[in-house]
């Protein structure tokens, strides 16, 4: 028991403090390895804004789409409709004049077997992709594009940053979590090796993809596969867009939806990876994926192995268990009291993420996980 709990301490710690650590050193020995080209040109874009039920916040997507400072005529705006039952496309349909296509599949199919069917049909340079609810920053494309002026680039990853106008505890959570993988990110595009992408906002080179299977996590597989084949997968924070922080129980969705796709994709992109000799990214997806995603059975096995250890290190152990568990129940007990008391809420935030995640696995282990997702509002 004692081994049980030092494995699952050494699981999360490693999780969430030595990756990062690993990847700075590696930095150290290894050198900037993201240095490219770049330049100030504008090849095509096909901007894929994927929606289902998205009336609340379409039009002001297409809006903030229209607006963006790029070459209209080097740029083609797309809304991918997955089986929408609102006004999502019938106000899109409004926007055909001004250039903004609608793709509408009948009946919900899931945002990854309706990209599969689009994709590959676009003969831009560059694909964007995007959500409907992101709304990007005037000069977020071309920070985005300019990287690609090296042919060694295949994929660029902006900055998502959190609005969190109503106050609620879960989007000072959010935030403060997104700026911990902000960091992250950074390390491994410093290594030319970005770990997935956030599908509010990246650009690939359309040329690179492949179908991805609908109970994947896209956002994870297409970047990854990328990698794989060689070419560097970047960061930039200089592309810009900002989201509305959703409420806790559309988070928690979200976090088990991405554990039960994401084993699925770690397996498939991972296996590719080790299959290329490509070893660091192997490491990277059992670090940065794989090991937080079991961080709820790690949590469980250092509550079970605490009382077995050494006397001192048990009570030491037990105690440290006793005052995160606690302060996490004060944290969700003032977040239902709209108070903003971060030291509280973290280890809730934290702990409900987390829970969310087995949750997923569960679902995974279960087989009863479907590929759809529901609008974060």
């Amino acid at each position: 028991m004692t081994a049980l709990f030092l494995i699952s301490a050494g699981l999360l710690l490693h999780a969430y403090v030595g990756y990062p650590l690993s990847l700075w050193v590696l930095r150290l020995l290894a050198g900037d390895r993201s240095r490219h080209t770049i330049d100030g040109g504008a090849p095509t874009v096909t901007l894929v804004i994927s929606a289902y039920n998205e009336e609340r916040v379409i039009r002001q997507k297409i809006e903030n789409a229209l607006a963006l400072d790029y070459p209209a005529e080097r740029i083609r705006r797309i809304v991918v409709s997955d089986g929408s039952t609102d006004r999502t496309e019938s106000i899109v349909r409004e926007y055909g004049e001004r250039g903004v296509a609608l793709q509408a599949f009948a009946g919900r199919q899931g945002k990854v077997a309706c990209l599969n069917r689009v994709l590959p049909s676009l003969e831009s340079d560059l694909v964007v992709m995007s959500d409907a609810n992101s709304m990007y920053a005037p000069d977020s494309l071309r920070m985005l594009v300019r990287h690609f002026a090296d042919p060694r680039v295949g994929c660029v990853c902006g900055e998502l940053r959190y609005l969190n106008p109503q106050c609620l505890p879960a989007g000072d959570g959010e935030r403060a979590y997104w700026g911990y993988e902000g960091l992250v990110k950074r390390l491994e595009s410093s290594l030319g090796s970005l770990l997935g992408a956030n599908g509010a906002i990246y650009a690939f080179r359309p040329a690179l993809f492949r179908p991805v299977d609908p109970l994947m996590f896209c956002d994870d597989v297409i970047p990854i596969r990328i990698a794989a084949m060689g070419y560097m997968t970047l960061y930039d924070p200089c592309a810009r867009c900002t989201e509305e922080s959703p409420d806790e129980k559309a988070e928690i969705r979200r976090r088990a939806r991405h554990a039960s796709f994401g084993v699925r994709s770690m397996v498939e992109v991972a296996g590719d990876a080790a299959r290329r000799g490509r070893l660091l990214l192997v490491y990277q997806c059992l670090s940065h994926r794989v090991a937080r995603w079991l961080g709820g059975p790690a949590l469980a096995g250092m509550l079970l192995g605490a009382p077995f250890l050494p006397h001192p290190w048990a009570v030491a152990a037990l105690t440290g268990q006793a005052l995160f568990y606690g302060a996490a129940a004060l944290g969700f007990a003032t977040s239902r009291l709209r108070l903003r008391l971060m030291p509280l809420y973290l280890p809730y935030y934290f702990l409900a993420i987390t829970v969310a995640g087995l949750a997923g696995l569960a679902s995974l282990a279960a087989g009863s996980d479907r590929p759809y997702w529901e609008p974060r509002q």
